[in-house]
């Protein structure tokens, strides 16, 4: 699926993008190194999927901390991070501000490029058919970034109406998801909220509306982002195989990755997973 035509708000990367896919087809082998983050874990996966169906060589790397790799002399790599002071021939695959419209007077807003949505359209541009089902998991960067605590998004937001339109996820509300992760939801009424999962069906949308409100008014007083706490309630993604939203897949793998024992190799086996699965639990 090519990248620009499913997201031709991301056009202003495409000459980026062009470039580093011909020098990935001229290389004889790839390093793919990063750091136990979950976003960079994600990235990876997402290029590491294209490598394997298009044949591309490649050597998975990952490191507690990539300023204590040395790197291969005349191997191209490929860091999931921001510049460092590497002497060898490298790319770094890091955020970058870029300009959407939007709306119906197509007002411009700023807004991010991280590292999971350009890999994702690498990963697009190489093409094959395990990058088509992660397709859902491009925009998790934009979640886990730290934007969503303080502002509105619209690079998250317009990617996550186009991936919507397009049928590859569904948004939906916080009731409609079977398995939610509750600890991203300090103080919510469980109970209260498990009964209007009962009778959500049944009552229109200004009764949705109201009893909803009334169940998360207590996540108004929790340190939970405005805009944060608006997606967190309305607008859950799912993909038709998940039980579990992207939010709470995030959260829970995010928990699970910070309390390991050993994060490198909990990274590896979540990538493998990622990559066969595409989901991240």
């Amino acid at each position: 699926m090519e990248p620009f035509i499913l997201f031709p708000f991301l056009s202003d990367i495409k000459s980026d993008i062009d470039m580093l896919h011909s020098s990935l087809k001229s290389a004889e082998l790839i390093l793919l190194i990063a750091e136990p983050k979950l976003d960079q874990v994600i990235s990876l996966s997402l290029l590491e999927s294209s490598f394997i169906d298009n044949g591309i060589s490649y050597k998975r790397i990952i490191v507690n901390d990539v300023q204590e790799f040395s790197g291969h002399k005349d191997v191209l790599s490929i860091y999931f991070s921001k510049p460092l002071e590497i002497k060898n021939s490298v790319i770094f695959i890091e955020p970058r501000q870029i300009t959407v419209n939007m709306g119906q007077n197509n007002s411009p807003r700023n807004g991010i490029i991280d590292m999971v949505i350009f890999s994702g359209c690498l990963a697009l541009q190489i093409g094959g058919e395990r990058i088509n089902k992660l397709i859902p998991l491009i925009i998790s960067g934009n979640w886990l970034s730290s934007n969503l605590d303080y502002t509105y998004d619209p690079v998250f937001t317009i990617l996550r109406d186009t991936l919507e339109k397009m049928g590859i996820i569904s948004v939906v509300s916080i009731v409609e998801v079977n398995d939610l992760d509750f600890l991203d939801l300090p103080g919510i009424d469980i109970i209260k909220l498990n009964e209007l999962k009962k009778r959500w069906n049944m009552i229109d949308l200004s009764e949705q509306s109201e009893k909803l409100s009334e169940i998360v008014l207590s996540l108004l007083k929790s340190s939970l982002g405005v805009a944060r706490l608006e997606e967190l309630i309305w607008h859950r993604i799912l993909q038709k195989e998940w039980d579990s939203d992207l939010a709470s897949q995030c959260s829970r793998i995010q928990r699970e990755l910070r309390s390991s024992d050993n994060k490198v190799r909990f990274a590896g086996e979540l990538v493998d997973k990622i990559i066969k699965t595409g989901t991240l639990i």
